[in-house]
């Protein structure tokens, strides 16, 4: 399993008697303690990081500081009230619009494909706990991320939730305030909660209804 410093030269180094086993079993999605000391304070820090970030009032002057923060290619426009936990598990493409308010749980791998727009008060949720209740004990337990996967030309609307493990094909378009809960194929239009593929856009622009 790799060594987080390996995977990003965004994640802090350990201090004096933290160490990374638990980051890195996060990072590969595998069972982890949330509360285990290095990842706490790797999440505290990273929490102030992306709130200060945005304070920054200049669009050019706040990319340029979310550059060093999450992985993200040229053209990048992020609205204020971001947040993510980690930002090092983000990966974004060129050309992407995030609105306000948006909500990334970075706890697994998620990626955003180029020319992608997302609505404002987005959640995208990589976390997952166990559905037994006595193997859910509060932040003592063990919890694990899925990664999530939005391909390129995507339309994500306003209020939408993407539920661990999700992958959107390219060029899909999802209706405000739809959850999503299972994978979309590509060329798709889906609505509701849970959502579900009402169209398909096919290649020479026609619409074919589900």
């Amino acid at each position: 399993m790799s060594a987080p410093l390996e995977l990003s030269l965004k994640i802090p180094q350990p201090e004096e008697g933290e160490n990374s086993k638990e980051l890195n079993l996060m990072i590969n999605c595998k069972p982890y303690l949330a509360m285990d000391p290095y990842v706490d304070r790797i999440r505290i820090n990273q929490s102030k990081k992306v709130w200060e970030i945005n304070q920054i009032l200049n669009l050019k002057e706040r990319m340029k500081e979310m550059k060093n923060f999450i992985n993200m290619g040229k053209d990048i426009c992020i609205i204020q009230g971001f947040f993510c936990e980690y930002g090092f598990n983000i990966t974004l493409g060129d050309e992407i619009f995030i609105g306000a308010n948006c909500t990334f749980l970075d706890v697994a791998p998620i990626k955003v494909g180029s020319r992608t727009m997302i609505g404002p008060n987005v959640q995208i949720l990589t976390p997952n706990h166990p559905i037994i209740p006595e193997e859910r004990i509060g932040p003592k337990a063990r919890e694990w991320g899925e990664s999530i996967i939005i391909g390129e030309d995507c339309w994500i609307g306003a209020g939408v939730t993407i539920c661990p493990g999700i992958t959107i094909g390219n060029g899909s378009s999802i209706g405000a305030a739809s959850v999503i809960t299972k994978n979309v194929p590509p060329r798709s239009v889906v609505v509701g909660n849970p959502g579900r593929v009402i169209k398909r856009i096919k290649e020479d622009g026609t619409v074919e209804r589900v």
